[in-house]
């Protein structure tokens, strides 16, 4: 290939690669314009007021971006900028899709900071801005936005300062209040006069004395020989700017240091009552110095001393007892201000201050009185101890058991024989007869138990009024300790881990009735004779006569009574049915009762009369009397009736009774 050949050839291969390079620079620039017209978003930013729009600045602080002049660019979203401007505070705005392309910023101007102090070391300049007050403080410091201001300082010993104020935005002010003391005067007298004043530690002349006094606190001292000096502290302000005072001025005293036993006591000098145990007395003049306290012989001593000495003086008072004798009508326990003492009747030496006596004896509530024995006469106590039971009854305070609904009828029953005859209908061969005879009243409950009342003992919630049922006899006895000590009686029932380990017959506490007071309220209360059955000796039921197993329960269980409806299948609410015995509701149904007496079937052991019969030797089971709304023989209603139980039943429940006294 010839030269001229090569280079057309190279000339060409170089022309290609201008043009190669040209379309590419082409295609990137279109590529860059393309990324710029569909990726790129431009949002121009106005910035307010106007002269935060003077020289704004504009800082990206997230996202891609960046500012051309107020106009900011940014490659995807969100972003945040920061707009500031000299003496204007910052502000960050935050971009999104949602954002205008036009975004007004509103900048603040910073606010202008004032100093304010005065010519004066006074902490207590008072400091009133347009003249509203604003602080009270050696200096002022403001933090206010730019505009004019008037600042007045104040204070009672100078005349009022004021200053305007044009703060222009981030501008610092300091400045300095001129204040002129007020002037005033001072008229200073003593009695005696010529005695010698000072003010502010410098002599001025002696009483009487008028003088020129620049306003503030000045501090008075007067002195004259033989006289005890006066200091004082005086202020002249523009409201008072003349100040007058007259001194009297007492004798140079004596101190006198007293130290007393008790400590705790009056002191007096010549009569008046003095606080304190170190006091100023007139010097070379003779005085009374006495002192008493209660429970304490009082004692008195004189003194005289000379001009400015010190003395001690020390009283060491004796007790002072008086004599009291302590009674109770039964035998107790004395303690006085909380310590054993002794026992009732008692006499004893009391110191003559205020005690507490009290009287105790378990079972009992105690009697506390508070007493001051005298020196002169024998003091007397006397205490009548009760029952927890009895001192409420005596105050009128309602049962416990009455306050759950325990309503009771009073039984006073004399001698009468239990059991049925031989020749009696349906009579059981356990029905054995024996004379009992009562000493003591009692009282017993007018309706059995209800679950509602059952309910609180348990510490649960119940309003029914049906009878509790299916309760052991173990279980009846605990509620009748419950109610005891709920009004502070003594539990008849001894029950210790889970069972019953005795009784205390001399308790008044609640219980079960024994089978002679059951049969007693069934047969012969309020009973000219004792009768077969709850409502008399006639072997019919009249209408509504008591809840028993009436027609209602025909094919459900053996027996019931034939034409007869109470009106409940169940249980009925107690006190459905008319009483039947003085007040006394269901003794013949709606559910049979336990007892006290343990179950045997062995008659007693003789003929003789049971006196406040409480049953037979233990066993393992219990006496049930009465009928329910099982019931449905007729033989099986008559009060004679009984049976032995060991098990909680479904128509067993309880009434409870207690004994007078």
């Amino acid at each position: 290939m010839s030269r001229i050949d090569a280079s057309i050839k190279s000339d060409r291969n170089k022309n290609r690669v201008v043009v190669l390079t040209s379309v590419c620079l082409l295609v990137a620039a279109l590529g860059s314009y393309l990324i710029w017209l569909f990726l790129i978003k431009g949002y121009t930013f106005t910035v307010t007021p106007e002269r935060a729009a003077q020289s704004p600045q504009f800082q990206v602080h997230s996202g891609s971006g960046f500012f051309i002049e107020n106009k900011l660019y940014v490659l995807g979203l969100p972003a945040s900028v920061t707009v500031s401007a000299p003496k204007f505070a910052a502000k960050t705005v935050n971009i999104d899709d949602d954002s205008p392309s036009t975004i007004n910023v509103e900048l603040s101007p910073l606010p202008a900071t004032v100093t304010l102090s005065t010519n004066t070391n006074n902490n207590d300049i008072q400091w009133f801005v347009n003249q509203k007050p604003h602080a009270t403080a050696k200096q002022l410091t403001l933090t206010v936005p730019a505009g004019t201001y008037t600042v007045t300082a104040r204070h009672p010993a100078y005349e009022s300062a004021s200053v305007d104020i044009k703060a222009d935005i981030a501008e610092t002010i300091e400045k300095t209040l001129s204040l002129t003391p007020v002037s005033g005067s001072v008229d200073i007298n003593s009695q005696p006069s010529g005695a010698s004043v000072q003010i502010d530690g410098e002599t001025v002349g002696k009483t009487p004395l008028t003088l020129p006094q620049s306003g503030g606190s000045h501090k008075i001292t007067v002195s004259l020989s033989g006289y005890e000096p006066i200091t004082d502290e005086i202020m002249i302000t523009a409201d008072a700017n003349a100040v007058s005072r007259d001194y009297r001025l007492i004798p140079e005293q004596a101190i006198l240091n007293v130290q007393t036993s008790p400590s705790q006591g009056l002191l007096t000098i010549d009569g008046n009552p003095v606080s304190g145990r170190e006091v100023s007395v007139e010097a070379n003049t003779e005085h009374t110095v006495s002192y008493s306290a209660p429970g304490f012989a009082a004692q008195k001593q004189s003194v005289n001393l000379p001009p400015g000495q010190t003395s001690s003086l020390r009283f060491n008072l004796s007790p002072v007892n008086g004599e009291v004798v302590i009674k109770a009508n039964l035998p107790a326990e004395v303690f006085i201000d909380g310590k054993k003492a002794g026992s009732t009747p008692l006499t004893t030496q009391l110191q003559t201050l205020t005690h507490t006596i009290e009287i105790r004896k378990p079972g009992y509530r105690t009697v506390s009185k508070s007493v001051t024995p005298s020196a002169n006469k024998l003091t007397s106590v006397n205490a009548e101890l009760l029952t927890e039971f009895d001192a409420r009854r005596r105050e009128g305070q309602p049962l416990f058991a009455q306050t759950i609904g325990i309503e009771f009828e009073t039984l006073k029953p004399d001698t009468f024989v239990m059991g049925s005859a031989p020749n009696e209908a349906g009579r059981q061969r356990n029905e054995h007869q024996y004379p009992v005879t009562f000493t003591r009243a009692f009282w017993l409950s007018k309706h059995e138990i209800t679950e509602a009342q059952y309910a609180r003992f348990k510490g649960s919630n119940d309003s029914s009024k049906k009878p509790v049922s299916d309760v052991s006899w173990l279980d009846a006895a605990r509620f009748t300790n419950w109610l005891s000590e709920q009004e502070g009686l003594a539990p008849f029932y001894i029950i210790e881990k889970g069972g019953l380990r005795g009784i205390d017959p001399a308790s008044t506490g609640y219980r079960l009735p024994t089978e002679a007071e059951w049969e007693y309220a069934a047969k012969k209360h309020r009973r000219a004779a004792t009768t077969k059955y709850v409502w008399g000796s006639q072997d019919r039921l009249r209408d509504k006569q008591g809840n028993f197993a009436d027609a209602s329960l025909k094919g459900k269980q053996t027996f019931t009574l034939k034409d007869y409806n109470d009106g409940f299948e169940g249980k009925a609410p107690v006190g459905s049915f008319d009483p039947e015995r003085g007040g006394l509701f269901d003794l013949d149904g709606n559910v049979r009762e336990w007892v006290h007496d343990f179950y045997t079937l062995s008659p007693p052991d003789n003929g003789a009369a049971k006196e406040d019969y409480l049953g037979s030797a233990p066993s393992s089971s219990h006496v049930v009397k009465g009928g329910s709304f099982k019931t449905g023989r007729l033989k099986r209603l008559r009060a004679s009736m009984r049976t032995g139980e060991s098990d909680a039943q479904d128509d067993i429940g309880f009434r409870i009774a207690r004994y007078l006294n």
